[in-house]
């Protein structure tokens, strides 16, 4: 049986609070046009080009913040795929390629265990989670 189940395909979830909680974001009006007419596209070709519209968007918010050099905000092929992406990792190289403290310097790259794992029989067990976690950073320091 599907977790997924109880979902409405075509809605996200929460969708209720996200989005107005989403639109009084700074970003908010100028993300929401895009992602509105992201979710209500018909076909892969217009939902593709409202998405890399927000993705341009974000990219040249982030150049705004001059947090890092400045990074080409246009989207890009994926590969030798037909789809354009933003390539967000030329992003986090950026930003990451400033930070100076050694501690943070030498983190994983990685928040929680979440983000790379999507076992519920793991995610549902924290002795299991927290040796996944574990095994991640030790691969890193050997």
């Amino acid at each position: 049986m599907s977790h997924h189940s109880h979902q409405n395909p075509r809605e996200p979830p929460y969708n209720k609070w996200l989005g107005s909680a989403f639109a009084r974001t700074p970003m908010g009006p100028r993300l929401t046009p895009d992602l509105t007419a992201a979710l209500a596209a018909t076909d892969w070709r217009d939902r593709e080009q409202r998405l890399a519209h927000a993705y341009e968007t974000v990219a040249g918010l982030h150049n705004q913040l001059g947090l890092t050099d400045r990074v080409d905000p246009a989207t890009r092929p994926y590969h030798s795929r037909p789809f354009q992406v933003l390539r967000a990792d030329r992003f986090s190289k950026a930003l990451t390629a400033r930070i100076t403290d050694p501690t943070l310097r030498d983190q994983l790259p990685v928040g929680s265990v979440d983000q790379f794992l999507d076992s519920t029989d793991v995610l549902s067990r924290p002795k299991l989670t927290r040796t996944a976690g574990q095994a991640v950073r030790k691969s890193r320091s050997d």
